[in-house]
């Protein structure tokens, strides 16, 4: 009986040595379970950090190119208001001076005219204008 008692005693105290190691080697194994997930869980958060770093900066590089494009735009709008008054100061400069040739021609007929002619004939020329005006209304 007391190889029994004895042999009962050797196997509780297995068991003990037994649960004691397993609770300080399993619970090593817990804590590298643990820390495995913490770090699982800060690399998901970097990768979420990475994506939105990587957006943040797709958003500024769009932001900068819609800047661009309106630079672009402003220029290209300023050209054309530039050549736009300057083909409208070209035909007021351009008609002024052809006003001008006319009127020199007009003057210089007038004065070939004067000249060359008997005070009859400019009467006669006045005449025949308002004849030709009076003629223009009636038809």
């Amino acid at each position: 009986m007391l190889i029994g008692r004895i042999g009962k005693g050797i196997t509780i105290a297995i068991l003990i040595i037994t649960l004691t190691a397993c609770s300080l080697f399993g619970g090593g194994e817990k804590k590298k379970e643990e820390a495995k997930k913490e770090a699982e869980a800060k690399s998901q958060e970097s990768v979420i950090d990475q994506e939105l770093k990587k957006q943040y900066q797709m958003f500024n590089e769009v932001i900068e190119y819609q800047k661009e494009q309106d630079a672009k735009l402003i220029k290209e709008s300023e050209e054309r208001y530039k050549k736009l008054k300057e083909e409208s100061d070209k035909p007021t400069k351009g008609s002024s001076e052809e006003k001008q040739k006319a009127k020199e021609a007009k003057v210089g007929q007038e004065g070939s005219d004067d000249s060359g002619s008997d005070d009859n004939s400019g009467g006669a020329d006045e005449s025949s204008k308002s004849d030709n005006s009076e003629a223009s209304e009636e038809e």
